[in-house]
Formats: structure tokens, sequence, C-alpha cells
């Protein structure tokens, strides 16, 4: 049994998509603490103009040291309808924009007060576009403490792991020995980028949100890698 553990951010990275496809299962680090203006509450687009930021305001007030799962939307303005607009005049002439738009609407107009109560929604709706069947967990639902190396392989061992899959950065912080205490196998996975057409650029941009990925291609396949 394969698992795979990261943070719940904004409309990750295909890259996010590739490491969770390859898992059995998949856990959403909800339990972390949350990091200001990182992917977290942000993520990026393409636009005529370049890359562009998509940042979810959050409520500052005892944001320090929070859990995820416990930072509220700021939704003193009207940041759900810039989203969308941008997404409109970025995507409109896009080959899948009619078919994807009204569900990336109906996710901005569900009034989520957390944040958590956005991005995982996000998540999975582009899981379900992707045509990705790894089961999702919460580690907030998960009767599990520790930190750093023990929590992640505690997190693992519940859900009934025996091989974790980490980023290529885990290899500078995880000690492998309190997942082999467990007979859990730690492997590394490395994404090797999708190239596909991007409307008007002379050359790829890698690390897009995957909404760009979703906007793009017709036929999101894992299995044929689409070229420019």
């Amino acid at each position: 049994m394969k698992v795979s553990i990261h943070q719940p951010n904004v409309f990750p990275w295909l890259g996010y998509f590739d490491k969770m496809r390859q898992a059995d299962r998949f856990i959403l680090l909800d339990t972390v603490q949350f990091t200001k203006n990182s992917y977290q509450n942000r993520t990026q687009i393409l636009t005529s103009y370049g890359v562009k930021w998509l940042t979810i305001p959050v409520v500052k007030e005892g944001l320090y040291g929070a859990r995820t799962d416990q930072v509220f939307i700021a939704n003193t303005r009207q940041w759900q309808e810039e989203h969308f607009n941008i997404l409109h005049e970025a995507y409109r002439q896009a080959p899948m924009y009619e078919a994807r738009i009204e569900l990336i609407r109906e996710l901005y107009d569900s009034s989520a007060e957390r944040l958590t109560s956005f991005s995982i929604p996000g998540i999975r709706l582009i899981k379900e576009m992707l045509q990705i069947d790894t089961e999702l967990i919460l580690a907030s639902e998960l009767p599990v403490v520790g930190t750093k190396s023990e929590y992640l392989a505690q997190l693992v061992n519940e859900v009934g792991g025996t091989v974790y899959l980490s980023g290529p950065s885990g290899r500078q912080y995880l000690d492998e020995s309190v997942f082999h205490a467990l007979g859990i196998l730690v492997e590394y996975v490395q994404y090797d980028p999708i190239i596909y057409p991007q409307r008007g650029q002379q050359s790829f941009t890698n690390g897009l949100s995957a909404l760009d990925y979703v906007f793009e291609v017709a036929e999101c396949s894992w299995k044929v890698e689409v070229k420019a």
C-alpha cells in the first residue's frame, strides 16, 4: 500500500497530482502549521500578460502558529469574483473552457469560510478532471500525534501504508529509520513535467496550477505525454 502526504494547497500544480496518482492513499496534511503567502493560499496561472498569482485573503488575527484547518478566509472583499474574472479572461478561448468553467464557478460560489473548505474541494475537483482514483484522507481525522518524521510515519502506518512516497526534497529532512521501524519503505518520486500546448506561448511554463492543464487539454491522461 503506497501512501503520499502533502498539505492542501490551492489548485496545486501537476507535480502534486502526479505524486497523488502514484499512491493508493493520499493524506491531506491539514494539521500542518499555516504559512502565509505560500501555496497553501495562492497559486499561479498563465494570462496574456504572463504568470499571475491568485491569492485567497485570510484573517490575520490569530494566524501566527495556526494549523491550516483553523485558518479563516477574509471575506471582506470580493476576491471570489476577482479570481473568477481573471480565470475567465485567461482561459475563455481555451479548448476545455466551456466544459470546465461551470464546475469551477460552483466552487467559487460555495461561500467557504475556512481556507481548507475551499482548497480541499478544489483538489478533489481537479483530481476528478485528471481521472485520478486515489483515495483522499484528512490528517485531522486520524488519531495520530507527533512531530516531523515520526508524525508522517505514524500517519502512513495508521492508514495501512507499507511504502511512503516522498518528493525529492524529502531526502533533506526525513529520518528514514523512523519509517523503517514501522516496516515502511521510503521511496522518492521525481515529477517529469508534461509538456502541453499553452496558447500564445513560445516556451513552456512549468509550475502553474493544474487548472492551466485542465483548461488547455481535452483528454487528461498520464499515459500519453502531450507535446507542444
